[in-house]
């Protein structure tokens, strides 16, 4: 397996699992936050919104710009997000984080695509 196809799939894999690896510990960051778990359970569905709306818009976008330096930033940004998340002392904060990381997946996934489809094409 080429090493960029597998660095695009361990990018698709890390989005996947960051959208909802964090269900099995709402009980805790609702009691380390002190909000309900239903407040805490909007971290997974603000993630997959902002993933779900920005990934249209983030394709038109990015579509002139260079796709290797898109997936670069894109995946830097959802590293410092993610980093971001784990330090967040607060509910407000850890909801902005997953947005942004949910922007950062949104950004960098149709870049992945469109380079897995040239590489296939051509």
């Amino acid at each position: 397996m080429p090493l960029w196809l597998l660095s695009l799939f361990l990018l698709a894999f890390s989005f996947g699992t960051d959208d909802l690896i964090i269900a099995g510990v709402l009980p805790d960051i609702s009691r380390d936050l002190d909000v309900s778990v239903a407040m805490s359970g909007r971290l997974v569905t603000v993630f997959a919104l902002t993933f779900a709306l920005g990934a249209p818009v983030a394709a038109f976008l990015t579509a002139r710009l260079p796709r290797r330096q898109v997936l670069i930033g894109a995946a830097a940004v959802f590293v410092l997000a993610n980093v971001l998340a784990a330090l967040s002392p607060s509910y407000g904060l850890l909801l902005a984080a997953r947005i942004l990381s949910g922007l950062a997946a949104a950004t960098a996934s149709p870049a992945a695509f469109a380079v897995a489809a040239a590489a296939r094409a051509g």
